[in-house]
């Protein structure tokens, strides 16, 4: 018989998944991977994250909704923590070697064959409704900094927070890789508000400026920054929209796309039963840091708008700094679907060649109807470097490319080498 807490453990795990999956999308979250031992199924842990093969293992620890007393609260904590942590580190070891099976928030059920995954780091996620803000400190016993795979102890609260201020998944496991840097200096729960204003103020790659001694006024500098920036958060998910539309729609294939795709690419169409080129475009855009999916829906936003005003429309190449993946993101009006996935085959090739990457990913918005959906066109491979194709990129791509680094709210400002920069 499952106890109370168990139980309540469960409610939790649920509620993380569900709100986890508003920003990592719900082909991507987990709930109770297993695997095989012995003819029988066994549960890995609680929650898997998932972004292309990496991945980072939860195991969620519920209260027993009794009250504890202020002597108490701190060794309960620390124990429900230390069981978690122990869970997590056992998962990671499992799913990097066994072939795991999951379920995603859409119910449908993938395998991941055995050595496909490559877990990035651990959670030992604690439920905290006592004390939901305030820190709640302890030392374990059992120390997880020596674990090949880093471990991380945080309360439900603080994850979610995590989940929601830095809003992608790219973010969000770009966070717990450089968190492993700081952890030592976490000795509790309910702590992680003055690291998630560093990240988003100070640096995004480089933790080692953050000291415990600047914690309460790192707390400060977040809550001025939330009172005056609030309203720019929503207009971020907003834009980042522009993306995230598109990846919640690729999770099924239109009925009806061999009646308006070109009758010579109809042979690229993958059939209706399958799916694995759909999930890993979803995977390729769903990998994009928020801020890059903001500046880049400002973008489309512009696109759309400029098309509607003068009739014209128009393209554009983006490329992260240390991506292998060129994305073409154009704006049609007066094209019918056909004649967008027509264009957008020609566009691939010459956004590979301007970018020198191998793998083009293409998306096309209709100003004329903005409802009517999104096309979009993968092409991986060489490209036939012929006339047609420079001229193409010379007229749509052309360089020198400016290198950007948005800002939280999708703002560009360029990029500076670390090697040249004077301050964090």
């Amino acid at each position: 018989m499952r106890t109370k807490g168990e139980e309540r453990g469960e409610i939790v795990e649920r509620l993380i998944a569900d709100l986890s999956s508003m920003f990592f999308m719900r082909d991507f979250v987990f709930r109770s991977p297993s695997y095989l031992t012995g003819g029988e199924k066994r549960q890995v842990t609680d929650l898997m994250f998932l972004s292309n093969d990496d991945c980072i293992l939860a195991s969620v620890k519920g209260t027993d909704g009794n009250e504890k007393t202020t002597t108490r609260l701190p060794l309960w904590a620390a124990k429900k923590a230390r069981q978690a942590s122990k869970n997590a580190k056992t998962a990671c070891q499992r799913a990097a070697k066994l072939e795991i099976t999951a379920t995603n928030l859409w119910g449908e059920t993938r395998t991941f064959p055995a050595g496909t995954l490559n877990p990035t780091c651990g959670l030992g996620i604690v439920e905290c409704s006592q004390e939901m803000f305030k820190p709640v400190n302890f030392t374990l016993k059992q120390s997880f900094t020596g674990s090949a795979y880093p471990i991380h102890f945080l309360s439900a609260n603080d994850f979610l927070n995590v989940v929601n201020w830095l809003g992608s998944i790219w973010d969000v496991f770009n966070y717990f890789k450089q968190r492993q840097r700081v952890s030592h200096l976490f000795d509790g729960i309910n702590l992680e508000r003055p690291l998630v204003c560093y990240y988003t103020l100070r640096s995004r790659e480089d933790f080692s400026g953050f000291v415990t001694e600047d914690r309460e006024s790192l707390c400060e500098l977040h809550q001025l920054f939330l009172l005056n920036t609030l309203p720019k958060y929503g207009e971020r998910d907003r834009l980042a929209g522009y993306i995230n539309a598109v990846i919640y729609q690729l999770r099924e294939r239109h009925k009806d796309l061999e009646s308006y795709a070109p009758p010579e690419l109809r042979h690229m169409i993958e059939p209706m039963e399958k799916r694995r080129a759909y999930l890993g475009m979803a995977a390729t855009l769903n990998s994009l840091p928020m801020s890059n999916k903001a500046w880049i829906g400002q973008r489309i936003k512009n696109g759309i708008k400029r098309a509607k005003e003068t009739g014209q429309s128009s393209c554009f190449l983006y490329r992260q700094l240390l991506g292998k993946v060129a994305f073409v993101f154009a704006v049609f009006t007066g094209f019918s679907r056909t004649e967008k996935i027509r264009a957008l085959n020609k566009f691939l090739p010459a956004a590979q060649y301007s970018s020198g990457m191998t793998e083009a990913l293409g998306v096309a918005y209709d100003a004329d109807d903005e409802n009517m959906g999104f096309e979009v066109f993968w092409r991986r491979g060489p490209i036939e470097d012929n006339e047609a194709v420079r001229a193409l990129a010379d007229r749509l791509f052309a360089g020198p490319f400016d290198t950007l680094c948005p800002t939280p709210f999708g703002d560009p400002r360029p990029y500076t080498p670390k090697s040249q920069r004077t301050s964090t």
